[in-house]
């Protein structure tokens, strides 16, 4: 399957793109090693339930290739792989254990399989798989990789200082990145669990809870600070501590008393799998 393939062509990469701790082992097949000639960048990162180890392919400055290992935690887990070419998404491939519907496998969780192939930005054609039931995917899904593919870019940005600076000694050179998210008790303030991250400079982040009330700025080394949501029609959608705060999307323009202004943008976004419907429906 085009999935099963894509998945294992990570497989072949020297030394680099190895299969992330406890995950079976898979064999060599016959696909692009894109690791030749690369850099290859590795990371971490959390969101709500979800943790994730996540390692790219870089050749010329661009990405060639993200994959990630998402432990969801009761949830299930994921091995996701994003594919772009002159920094568009070309293809989403998703091969995991999700929880929920009726008349699951025997351990409680569906085995889905999920590949998507886009071209200019949009979605051209792809297939889903629920315990090898052929159904289509949904617009829901669609629209999810497309946000999680924007996500993956811009935390590869931040990590841009790291691996840009790497040397390479062989065909490829890897540069390890740190997890850079915000402290506990910032996403304590912000309600944890299913928490979207911001990410403003190298020094600050903005967590947002799930419920959404409330908006936790963190800078390095100060203790967070939380705005309030505000009344609709009030300037800012969140408001407090000297800062103000508009949603615009996939981005919030945070406001300082100083008069700086900040745009943030999301680098951390990968909730829990929805339930799946009955029988692979």
């Amino acid at each position: 399957m085009v999935l099963l393939s894509v998945l294992l062509g990570l497989s072949v990469a020297p030394a680099s793109l190895a299969q992330a701790p406890g995950a079976a082992p898979q064999q060599p097949d016959e696909t692009e090693d894109v690791a030749a000639g690369a850099t290859i960048v590795r990371g971490s990162y959390s969101a709500g339930d979800t943790t994730a180890d996540w390692e790219a392919a870089i050749k010329d400055g661009k990405p060639e290739r993200i994959a990630e290992w998402r432990r969801y935690g009761d949830f299930g887990s994921a091995n996701v792989v994003f594919s772009f070419h002159n920094g568009e998404l070309m293809h989403y491939g998703e091969h995991g254990r999700r929880r929920g519907g009726q008349a699951g496998s025997m351990d409680g969780f569906r085995r889905v399989e999920l590949s998507l192939s886009f071209a200019d930005g949009r979605f051209r054609d792809g297939h889903k798989t629920v315990d090898g039931i052929e159904t289509e995917p949904t617009e829901a899904e669609i629209r999810s990789a497309q946000l999680q593919a924007k996500v993956a870019l811009e935390r590869l940005a931040v990590a841009r200082p790291a691996w840009q600076e790497s040397r390479r000694s062989t065909s490829f050179s890897i540069a390890s990145v740190p997890e850079s998210v915000p402290s506990a008790e910032a996403r304590r303030l912000a309600g944890a669990g299913g928490e979207i991250v911001f990410r403003c400079s190298d020094t600050l982040h903005a967590v947002l809870g799930a419920a959404e009330d409330r908006l936790v700025v963190e800078t390095r080394d100060r203790p967070p600070v939380t705005l309030m949501r505000q009344p609709p029609g009030a300037r800012y959608d969140y408001f407090g501590a000297g800062w103000g705060a508009e949603r615009r999307g996939e981005e919030i323009r945070l406001d300082e008393a100083s008069g700086r202004s900040l745009t943030c943008r999301i680098v951390s976004a990968a909730p829990p799998p929805a339930a799946l419907p009955p029988n692979g429906q």
